[in-house]
């Protein structure tokens, strides 16, 4: 089956080895329990709204942005408590050193400024940047106030930020008042007017507890009586959970999008699901032609071809076409590219560049030259595949910039690459070297063989099939560790995304070794 067009295809894969049916058979109940976890998880609009994982960042943040303020203070205490045995995440050695300094802001210590480690640039400059201002916001020690207004005002440049996104310039901002304040120095003219233009409905900015509790540290010095400043708080402790966390996002149309292109195909998902989530789809398209991952965010680049992907061969694919054609071409880059975001500051990313162009393809959208992204594409492809902008597992790089390029080469290397790094229990890691095979990795693997590869192996698939088995819940989804950038490098994870890419992998998987989900039957306790 074709994991972007939903297309059965009859099976390709090696001589599969002796006593794989079982594990065939089980597979198949296995992809029934995923549907079955899909469609009882959605939303009656057809979308998926699931929290990521607490993690340490936003949690610490929310922290220190509440402290002293008397009526949250219960509120403060949670999080505090679910702090004490949080752990920080290993993949990134500023990442770790970010999550150690944010816990040990809230422990009652006297704080000392951040001070990250050597060799940083791009998102991590800017991931520097924020949490300078916050040590500079709680009066940490050798916090440098004079130095975090000039690298603020540099980021705003001379257009005072409205070349990067909204929210991004907000926090900019958020900054910039920070430093203000600390030097005794007036807010500049404008701010206060900037940030009621970004503040949501909801009184959050953009629906993330990281933007939000910046510029709650921020309205606090700045204009602490302000309405605006009360509904930031408000919102703030609202989007507390009942464990006590705040989590990063939820991207409705980001994860309903992978749910689609992971599960159209059988029967019981096309039944309950399939048009209601093709329909919620086609409604978040906004009015610049383009998708958000959420409905707080203004349109994205990977967004757009991710739908793009999971509307293609409907009629409602026939419908966004016009509108997602000139989207596409007004926010190509003269090198024929994509970048994620609408922002002066972001670089093409190969996985979006790889979502657009395999997106614009198979809802083909008209007059768009795609050769220059192809050939970009193929250029940074290593003896091994890709790497990518937003996913950490190397197969993500395989499993969704190969197909763009149709056959290839680098394909066929990134599939050997990929079956020379499968572990013994048949999956594949989440990080090169980690010494635990991942739901997410080998979804991505098994879909990565199966569309990538000129003859992937009976063997291989079957053992990649045996893993997901295995790993699967009761309830028939999965669990990993994070494995989504957000924002980058910080790793997030989501139990949407989690199933749908095992998902994807299980059925892609079961095509290729010549059982195609058909045909099972009503659905359980349907």
């Amino acid at each position: 089956m074709n994991p972007d067009t939903g297309v059965l295809v009859s099976g390709r894969a090696g001589a599969a080895p002796p006593g794989s049916s079982d594990v065939i058979v089980a597979a198949v109940r296995a992809l029934d329990r995923a549907v079955e976890f899909a469609v009882d998880t959605r939303a009656r609009d057809g979308a998926w709204y699931v929290l990521s994982e607490p993690r340490v960042l936003e949690n610490a943040v929310a922290a220190c942005s509440l402290a002293g303020v008397e009526r949250a203070r219960p509120a403060r205490e949670r999080v505090l408590r679910w702090l004490d045995g949080a752990v920080p995440q290993g993949h990134d050695a500023l990442v770790s050193a970010a999550d150690r300094w944010l816990a040990a802001l809230n422990r009652g210590r006297a704080p000392v400024t951040f001070e990250p480690p050597p060799a940083y640039e791009g998102p991590q400059a800017r991931r520097v940047l924020y949490l300078q201002a916050l040590g500079c916001a709680v009066g940490a020690e050798g916090a440098d106030a004079r130095g975090l207004l000039t690298r603020a005002r540099a980021a705003l440049g001379p257009d005072r930020g409205r070349g990067v996104k909204p929210w991004q310039r907000a926090m900019l901002l958020a900054f910039e008042a920070i430093a203000c304040a600390a030097l005794g120095m007036p807010l500049p003219a404008g701010t206060l007017e900037t940030w009621q233009g970004t503040q949501s409905a909801d009184g959050s900015f953009s629906g993330m507890p990281l933007v939000t509790g910046m510029l709650h540290l921020a309205l606090t010095r700045a204009a602490p009586d302000h309405p605006m400043t009360r509904r930031c708080r408000d919102a703030l402790l609202a989007a507390q959970q009942p464990d006590g966390t705040w989590r990063f996002l939820v991207s409705e149309v980001w994860d309903t999008g992978l749910m689609v292109r992971a599960l159209r195909g059988h029967p019981c998902f096309d039944a309950d699901t399939l048009p209601a989530s093709l329909e919620f789809l086609a409604l978040a398209q906004r009015e610049d032609g383009g998708w958000a991952c959420t409905a707080a965010l203004e349109s994205d680049n990977d967004s757009t071809g991710n739908t793009l992907l999971a509307l293609a061969g409907t009629a409602w694919a026939d419908q966004a076409r016009t509108a997602a054609a000139r989207y596409a071409l007004r926010h190509r880059t003269p090198e024929g590219l994509w970048t994620t975001w609408h922002s002066g500051d972001d670089d093409p990313a190969p996985d979006v560049v790889a979502h657009m162009v395999a997106g614009i393809d198979a809802a083909a959208l008209p007059g768009i030259d795609l050769a220059p992204a192809r050939s970009w594409l193929a250029s940074l492809a290593t003896g091994g595949g890709w790497s990518s902008g937003w996913y950490i597992p190397p197969a993500y790089g395989a499993a969704e910039i190969g197909p763009a390029l149709g056959p290839h080469p680098a394909n066929r290397a990134a599939a050997r690459e990929l079956l020379a790094t499968q572990r013994a229990d048949g999956g594949w890691p989440r990080i090169a070297g980690e010494p635990h095979s991942s739901p997410t990795a080998t979804g991505l693997a098994l879909s990565a063989l199966t569309t990538g590869a000129a003859d992937p192996t009976g063997a291989a698939l079957i053992r990649g099939l045996g893993f997901l088995v295995d790993s699967q819940t009761s309830g028939g989804s999965w669990h990993d560790r994070p494995v989504m950038y957000g924002p980058r490098p910080f790793l997030t994870v989501t139990a949407t995304q989690v199933h749908a890419l095992a998902a994807r992998g299980l059925r892609d998987a079961l095509g290729a070794v010549g059982t195609a989900p058909l045909d099972h039957g009503p659905r359980s306790g349907a």
